[in-house]
């Protein structure tokens, strides 16, 4: 009769339970760390914007296979959906940034497709990953949505995308903030250390020393002398010191060095955490030229290349017809991220015009130029024969 106490569906992990109830982890520097807490960090709120909004930003399109390599479907259902407008209230840029903000920091992103009569997907509206449950029945995933408003709704599995992050069952995701609590917390725990000492602490540049007692009124006229002295328009101004008067500069103290190298490190742990160099979460101290443009390869590799082939992936899975999933797919364009400067990408074009790879019009349109009279044909310069010589 009663069913209070029985677990009919599963919880995505302990994390997720506890964000739902408002709640969060705690870790072993006593600082509880949820999704919301971690983004207090500038490294972590770096690293998760950097991410997003790359993958937003980049061009993806529904192509079909054909003799010629791929053609693509601009006037597919699923183009409109992921490029123009995924519902009445939201551009596709900010539902992208959305669901990718929500796997980074909680491992899952869930979007309800709506359909229309014709089967195909016509609307995603996100679900916040907070709000939903699952379960597992006959190698099927059942989703338990509640609302704002505490109604539970029910929805089939082809009526959720889910982008999840390494997920140890393939069902539910894990958030890089979850797993690596411990760096975060430590991370906030030194930033509210900073805070502390900022407003309870004291922390002079100098000393004034005398061997001599001062009056009350000898005080308050040095008092007022240095209050004329401080500031940043008087930076690095003298001051003129009378009655044997003499200024001990105060250095940076050993402690002081090493919790600046502890909150140095603790970016290169983040930076680790999301695999990004460094210089993608604002850390220029070891940058050059040279190792920016290797960083900007990597990015796109290591960091952002496993992103788009999973979000690839699950669109496709729920905005492909099944009939057409043999031969219709969802790309990424990624060779803007790649885009070298213009004396390296005119080398670029040169060397694919004279091998036949691309036509002039084909090299105009990569640089936003409309096409001239006869750019459309390609050079014949590589099928020239060498002449034969007695």
């Amino acid at each position: 009769m009663f069913k209070f106490f029985k677990r009919s569906t599963r919880n995505t992990d302990n994390t997720q339970l506890l964000n739902s109830l408002g709640l969060s982890t705690s870790t072993s520097s006593g600082i509880n760390v949820n999704g919301q807490i971690a983004e207090t960090l500038p490294a972590v709120y770096c690293a998760v914007s950097t991410i997003a909004e790359s993958i937003a930003s980049l061009p993806i399109h529904v192509y079909q296979k054909s003799n010629k390599g791929k053609e693509r479907l601009d006037q597919h259902q699923a183009e409109r959906l992921i490029n123009v407008a995924p519902n009445s209230y939201q551009t596709a840029y900010d539902f992208k940034i959305a669901i990718m903000r929500s796997v980074l920091l909680r491992g899952n992103g869930y979007a309800k497709i709506i359909y229309d009569g014709t089967g195909n997907a016509s609307e995603l509206h996100l679900i916040h990953p907070d709000s939903i449950q699952y379960q597992f029945k006959n190698n099927r995933v059942i989703y338990l949505v509640t609302n704002s408003m505490g109604k539970k709704e029910s929805l089939l599995q082809e009526e959720v995308l889910h982008i999840k992050y390494h997920s140890d069952d393939g069902i539910n995701g894990k958030s890089p903030v979850a797993v690596c609590r411990d760096t975060i917390g430590l991370g906030l725990s030194q930033q509210d250390y900073q805070s502390a000492q900022f407003k309870n602490g004291m922390n002079p540049s100098g000393t004034l020393e005398t061997d001599s007692l001062i009056t009350d009124e000898q005080y308050t006229q040095l008092q007022n002398m240095l209050n004329k002295n401080i500031g940043s328009n008087n930076h690095n101004k003298p001051i003129i010191l009378e009655g044997g008067l003499k200024w001990n500069q105060i250095g940076l103290s050993n402690q002081d060095a090493e919790w600046l190298a502890s909150r140095q490190f603790t970016i290169s742990d983040i930076a680790r955490m999301f695999k990004l160099s460094p210089i993608f979460l604002m850390d220029y101290s070891n940058s050059t030229y040279s190792n920016f443009s290797e960083a900007s390869r990597a990015f796109l590799t290591q960091t952002l290349r496993p992103w788009l082939s999973n979000l690839q992936e699950a669109l496709a899975s729920r905005l492909i017809n099944e009939l057409n999933k043999s031969d219709t797919f969802i790309e990424y364009e990624t060779k803007d991220l790649l885009r070298a400067t213009a004396e390296e990408r005119f080398s670029t074009y040169d060397i694919a015009i004279r091998n036949g790879l691309l036509n002039p019009n084909e090299c105009r349109a990569s640089e936003n130029l409309p096409p001239r009279e006869g750019g459309d044909d390609y050079s014949q310069s590589w099928n020239q024969q060498p002449i034969q010589t007695d």
